[in-house]
């Protein structure tokens, strides 16, 4: 087994996951595939040395003239006699160039497993899943109990932003230990672009989105939801558009079982929307795919898609089809579910309606 190099703090899920506890600072991580050893400053060891499978090493012991992180952890592997190591594609290009000057790198994932969550990760998922309905609840709440003025939704006498429901979604999930640096609260036809935050004053009869991804500051594991709501009756064009994408996710999701190709999981939804007579093009329509793993990073794999590869028990997905029309606005219905042998379990468990 080639020994992994890994020069990171926990911003990078690889060190997250072996670590498990925030680290602000970068750390060497040196993975023998028998020890892990951690190369870390003094502000750090005392934690570290309270890890389970880690040895930690102060830096100081093998800290080169340059100073350096990355002459550190040459220093120490020499001193071992290693002359190959791994690492990912995502360490900065001035770090692995430094390595290669004395050793061989081959670049490459370090902890595929990743992918595949344990009974714990999935229990801490699920805690991040409380938070994201807490809030998503929250908002709904306003929503609901909002009353219509000129079109425009206003409660306690004032209007009803996307700001307002941001701010109180976000203070919601920080009770929770959640961070949410993008929330999603978009209306009207600026639904029509997927990611368009959203911002103004909501209104009836219109598109809401509401596609909340916060993240643990606790554990670094994140969730992922999405509903479209309508506050007041919806014109026809929203209420076609909202059932068949209701239908185009239950068709993916009624693929769904380990070893299944994760490109049937996506024309099952594709198949729903071309039967409906809704027609994508660069621009509109069905523009992106149906899903993406979730763990300790928001898009992690397996992509769900028009891409090689299969769904694997242990996998945790989401699945969210949506259209998306200039002239109608956009709709999309997202549940973050765990691939299983037979089928799936649907972690989000949360009421999907038009009409609020």
């Amino acid at each position: 087994m080639r020994t992994k190099l890994l020069i990171a703090s926990t911003s990078d899920p690889d060190m997250w996951y072996v670590l498990g506890v925030p680290v602000s600072d970068p750390v060497a991580l040196i993975d023998t595939g028998r020890t892990r050893y951690v190369l870390a400053s003094a502000l750090e060891l005392p934690r570290l040395r309270r890890l389970r499978g880690i040895t930690a090493v102060p830096l100081r012991t093998v800290l080169g003239p340059d100073g350096s992180l990355a002459g550190a952890a040459l220093r120490f592997l020499a001193q071992r006699g290693i002359r190959s190591v791994r690492m990912s594609p995502t360490s900065p290009v001035r770090i692995v160039e430094h390595i290669r000057r004395r050793l061989h790198v081959h670049i490459g994932e370090l902890y595929p497993e990743r992918r595949c969550k344990t009974r714990r990760e999935r229990r801490l998922i699920s805690a991040v899943r409380d938070a994201t309905v807490a809030a998503l609840s929250t908002c709904l709440r306003l929503i609901k109990q909002s009353t219509v003025k000129r079109g425009a939704l206003f409660v306690d006498g004032q209007a009803l932003t996307a700001e307002r429901l941001r701010l109180e979604a976000r203070r919601v999930l920080l009770a929770y230990a959640c961070s949410a640096p993008e929330l999603i609260i978009s209306h009207g036809l600026q639904t029509a672009s997927p990611h368009e935050h959203g911002a103004g004053v909501l209104r009836a009869g219109e598109p809401i989105m509401l596609d909340f991804f916060p993240r643990s500051m606790e554990t670094g594991y994140w969730f992922d939801m999405t509903r479209t709501v309508c506050k007041g009756p919806a014109p026809p064009s929203l209420r076609k558009l909202w059932r068949t994408v209701l239908a185009a996710q239950a068709a993916a999701l009624a693929t769904v079982q380990a070893g299944v190709p994760v490109r049937r999981v996506h024309e099952a939804a594709e198949q729903v929307f071309l039967e409906a007579g809704y027609e994508t093009s660069a621009s509109e329509g069905f523009i992106h795919g149906t899903g993406h793993g979730v763990g300790l990073e928001i898009h992690e794999a397996p992509r769900i898609g028009q891409v090689k590869g299969r769904l694997a028990a242990g996998d945790v997905i989401t699945i969210e089809p949506g259209l998306y029309y200039r002239r109608v606005g956009g709709v999309r219905i997202e549940d973050t579910i765990v691939v299983t042998k037979q089928g799936y379990t649907d972690l989000t468990n949360y009421p999907k309606v038009l009409h609020i």
